[in-house]
């Protein structure tokens, strides 16, 4: 159970204002990141276009992400640290000031002492930082945050089941179609007997990409006010809290979160919303864990996303796996899935009303060359189950990669 924590303990505002609070050296940027390359072998199942026609793929891909990570940390003679963190994407994604294709992921200040941490500015919330459930040793995939994605791009409109799979992850309460790296204000208690809570406060965000729009989820707009009645969720609340310790030879982690919004409604069209009236109070929540014993981790989760909609339509998942860890070599097999009634669907080419699943089963491997370079591997399968082309497609490959970290 090899995860790098957040720090303990967390800012509290008598921590700055103690004097002296005169920082020993001014702040020095750290360079680190990550890069992970993938080539994928594969098949990816039919699905049909907006306008009725069938669409196929071909059955090699290959597939880079990475991001630079500029840190800077400096100590106040008080004992509180504060610093910085910019968030490069390291591949060129074009777009301008109201594309979704941000070039930086995300930026934060935050500040930490014997008091907890305080983090403020674009990034994940707190049930995302804090999670634990099903591990994966098939780097850039797995069961909680994907990097990658491997299906037809019409699945994600129509099989509404893989709704958090197919946006950023897996893990629903991890601000997975949540607010994401919208501009936030979180706290982290420090870890006391193990257990440590977080809480994250977002003012406004939106599921489009116009910087007009203050549209914070997809990135590209933390540049103008937000507006009134323009089809946003507002004042989101998120709170989460896991859980630490090992007893002899068995280590254990467990994990809960809960987040919503409000909704505040506005006219057809405003912040590009076509039908607003579908929309309401965002409500997610997740709970998860792992127990590792004698190379083994075990770990899993559960949870649902009503992706901020009226009514009985919203996503519940469940994930399980398990991975053995061994000098060099980590392997792991699991499956996630997700189940959704899709009861209020306006029939088109592509979506019909019913219930619609997703299955997603994996088996992966990595192996550690030297310090930051890891050879990565694995066999995925994701089935789609529903009433449209779309929502049935299916998907299959074989991966090989390469992970570096630096």
């Amino acid at each position: 159970m090899k995860k790098t924590l957040l720090g303990t303990t967390a800012l509290v505002a008598g921590g700055l204002l103690a004097a002296p609070a005169m920082a020993a050296d001014p702040i020095k940027l750290e360079l680190r990141g990550y890069f992970q390359a993938m080539i994928i072998l594969g098949q990816t199942g039919r699905d049909v276009s907006p306008a009725g026609i069938g669409q196929g793929y071909r059955s090699a891909n290959f597939k880079y992400e990475g991001e630079i990570w500029f840190t800077g940390t400096t100590k106040l003679d008080n004992g509180t640290s504060i610093g910085l963190r910019l968030e490069l994407e390291a591949w060129s994604q074009g777009g301008g000031a109201t594309s979704s294709n941000d070039q930086f992921d995300e930026e934060y200040l935050f500040a930490f002492g014997d008091w907890g941490r305080i983090e403020f500015g674009g990034t994940d919330s707190a049930s995302f930082k804090m999670v634990y459930s099903s591990p994966s040793a098939l780097i850039g995939w797995g069961f909680n945050d994907h990097n990658f994605w491997q299906r037809g791009d019409n699945t994600a409109a129509s099989n509404q089941a893989g709704r958090g799979f197919m946006i950023l992850g897996t893990a629903a309460a991890q601000n997975v179609g949540f607010s994401g790296d919208a501009t936030k204000l979180t706290y982290f208690t420090p870890r006391i007997a193990g257990l440590q809570v977080g809480f994250s406060y977002t003012p406004a965000f939106s599921a489009t990409a116009g910087a007009a729009t203050c549209a914070f989820r997809q990135g590209g707009a933390n540049f103008n006010s937000c507006p009134n009645n323009n089809n946003q969720w507002n004042n989101g609340l998120d709170i989460s809290a896991n859980y630490l310790n090992k007893f002899g030879d068995v280590s254990v982690a467990l994990y809960g979160a809960y987040a919503t919004a409000a909704f505040d409604r506005g006219p057809v069209g405003a912040g590009g919303a076509a039908a607003p009236g579908i929309f309401g109070r965002y409500k997610t929540w997740a709970v998860g864990g792992q127990v590792g014993v004698g190379g083994f981790t075990l770990g899993g989760g559960l949870g649902r996303d009503n992706m901020g909609l009226k009514g009985a339509n919203g996503v519940r998942w469940y994930t399980a796996s398990l991975m053995y860890e061994t000098g060099a070599w980590q392997v792991s097999a699991g499956w996630w899935g997700g189940r959704n009634p899709d009861r209020n669907r306006t029939p088109n080419s592509q979506n019909v009303p019913g219930k619609d699943k997703l299955d997603y089963f994996e088996l992966g491997t990595n192996y550690t060359l030297s310090p930051g370079i890891k050879l990565t591997g694995g066999v995925f399968y994701q089935m789609g189950s529903g009433q449209s082309k779309s929502e049935k497609a299916d998907t299959w490959a074989v991966v090989l990669g390469t992970a570096l970290t630096f």
